[in-house]
């Protein structure tokens, strides 16, 4: 990795979301009204950083916030939370520094999943809608029926195996060293109720609220496209949420249920493979009729679950309903602001 000079870094500031961290001394927001003066510091700690392939341990500590997933949850059980952590401003800083050499390798070589949306620039919630919104448009015109299905991936970003992680980004050297050092000896402490638990050890996965870790869980996945795409299914992704559709003529409807046990079969054992869980209890599957097929029963199972159709199916905050389904002109598309989405995570959904 390549060493950087200043304007970089003050460029890199601007775009951190100022929030607030116990463990910064000084507020973010403060830190950037200021950043001329800590520039010169702050840049040398990141050349040092990628020189050395060494992160400073202080760099790899975080405060974990539990978040509830959905405002209608059980807020008394755990499984409910989402473990947000919570990174210093210089730790962000470095991570900035970083995905922006990675992005920039990555997208010059043609190594970023063309199916991926997430966390890539021209690319959003709304691309990976309009992904599955075409398909369907287009499957609809042609008097298809089509199938789509949500993958539910329990935890995903705290069951990262690094070893995997580190093999799937195929680096070497310096660039090695450094990931390696970022990703073990991580620590971390829970706030809950005004009580601060014990340091801990983060033994696997990648920090949710972290810079780098979207983009390093994108990479992590990549080749279960490959494994969808091996039966005929159609896919795109934003992060660790992944969408499947397929269309198909009424003729073979009877051979649809076996498709799809097949191809969430595989696509268990590739998680299993790398140390992720597929909750097929969770798992929606969304069966819209095509004109000449307008009633169809589907019954799929999969290691002795049943996946049932649902009637309505929420996908990246837009829930589509199973039948009687309108779908618009792009002209009737409008954007709004998700109210349960963090200040950095996407801020828009596409509504209809």
């Amino acid at each position: 990795m390549d060493a950087q000079n200043i304007k970089k870094t003050h460029t890199q500031t601007r775009r951190i979301y100022a929030t607030t961290c116990p463990l910064d001394a000084i507020p973010s927001s403060l830190l950037q009204d200021v950043s001329s003066d800590i520039l010169p510091f702050l840049t040398s700690i990141i050349n040092s950083s990628l020189t050395s392939g060494i992160v400073p341990a202080s760099l790899k500590t975080a405060r974990i916030k539990p978040l509830l997933k959905k405002t209608t949850l059980n807020t008394t059980d755990i499984q409910d939370y989402r473990p947000v952590s919570l990174l210093s401003f210089p730790s962000k800083t470095l991570e900035r520094a970083v995905a922006n050499q990675l992005s920039s390798y990555l997208s010059s070589n043609n190594l970023l999943d063309p199916h991926q949306s997430g966390f890539k620039k021209a690319h959003s919630t709304e691309t990976a809608l309009l992904a599955v919104t075409e398909s369907l448009r287009a499957a609809r015109a042609s008097s298809l029926s089509m199938v789509l299905i949500l993958l539910d991936l329990s935890a995903a970003f705290d069951t990262v195996n690094h070893q995997i992680l580190l093999a799937a980004l195929g680096i070497a050297e310096s660039a090695l060293s450094w990931f390696t050092s970022y990703l073990t000896k991580r620590t971390y402490q829970v706030t809950w109720n005004g009580s601060l638990s014990k340091p801990c050890t983060l033994e696997t996965g990648v920090p949710q609220g972290s810079v780098l870790g979207p983009l390093l869980f994108s990479l992590y996945t990549r080749s279960l496209g490959s494994v969808i795409a091996s039966h005929g299914f159609s896919y795109h992704c934003y992060a660790d949420d992944t969408q499947l559709f397929l269309s198909f003529p009424s003729s073979d409807k009877a051979l649809i249920a076996t498709r799809i046990s097949e191809c969430l079969a595989d696509v268990s054992t590739w998680t299993t493979a790398h140390h992720l869980r597929l909750n097929l209890n969770k798992t929606e599957l969304l069966l819209i009729p095509g004109k000449d097929c307008p009633h169809m029963d589907l019954l799929v199972t999969v290691e002795k679950i049943t996946v049932s159709p649902s009637p309505t199916a929420r996908n990246l905050s837009y829930a589509a309903p199973q039948t009687s389904l309108r779908w618009p002109d792009p002209a009737d598309l409008h954007f709004t602001t998700s109210a349960e989405s963090g200040p950095s995570s996407q801020g828009k959904q596409l509504s209809f």
